[in-house]
């Protein structure tokens, strides 16, 4: 695709699961990877100087951007080169079309000569009804369906699953209190970190409480000091 002036951002994406699984700098560094692709820098060539370019496109120093494109490829949301998924099918060419936008001006002008001045600057992003319609069954191909991201329903029931091996008490009730901790750390935290915590869980005689403590429970681990501590090792035996 032509380099565009803007892009397109939908608002769904305020409830995008795969953005919600992402800490809130990285939902920036991922808006700001959309602008690098709409003015072109994300189709030069893989070199050592794209990279430097994108780093300061993102305000980031050159060796955060491995670990930025790791979240961000964990989780689905841009490729191995850091192009958005989906760009194509969420993007159409007559975006950038000047005689695409001078025709639809005009139909403006003549519809509302009074208004023009105020809504110039919103009619140069609107799009024919047609071309929404037509493009509709791609957008919908191209989102990923809720169902397939991580749910704090998930995380309670692959807690119960781990604490009935190790003789933890199970999670019977999932309280807002509850929900609104679990939330907090699916924000911060990939799929593969969950995996990891629970893993430790079960292999550490500190946090089955084989020692003298009485082990990790269900709200304990979710404690955001403790489940760093314990995704770091800090209670591996």
């Amino acid at each position: 695709m032509s380099k565009l002036p803007w892009f397109r951002l939908y608002s769904r994406i305020i409830d995008d699961t795969k953005l919600k699984l992402l800490a809130f700098e990285d939902r920036w560094h991922f808006v700001a990877l959309c602008c690098l692709k709409s003015n072109g820098l994300l189709d030069k060539p893989d070199t050592e100087m794209r990279q430097r370019e994108i780093a300061v496109g993102l305000g980031v120093q050159l060796r955060e951007l491995d670990e930025i494109s790791r979240r961000l490829r964990e989780v689905g949301l841009v490729d191995d080169g850091l192009n958005p998924i989906a760009w194509d099918d969420l993007q159409f060419r007559s975006d950038g079309s000047t005689k695409r936008v001078q025709e639809y001006r005009k139909r403006q002008q003549k519809q509302s000569r009074n208004v023009m001045k105020r809504s110039e600057t919103v009619t140069v992003t609107a799009q024919e009804e047609d071309t929404e319609t037509d493009t509709e069954e791609r957008v919908a191909k191209a989102t990923c369906a809720s169902s397939d991201a991580l749910k704090p329903e998930h995380i309670f029931e692959k807690w119960n699953e781990v604490a009935s091996k190790i003789g933890r008490p199970l999670v019977r009730d999932m309280t807002p209190s509850r929900r609104q901790l679990v939330k907090a750390r699916i924000a911060q935290y990939s799929i593969e970190d969950f995996v990891a915590v629970f893993g430790k869980c079960q292999r550490s005689p500190f946090l089955r409480g084989d020692t003298n403590w009485k082990g990790a429970t269900f709200d304990w681990i979710m404690k955001a000091a403790n489940f760093q501590k314990t995704l770091e090792g800090n209670y591996d035996d």
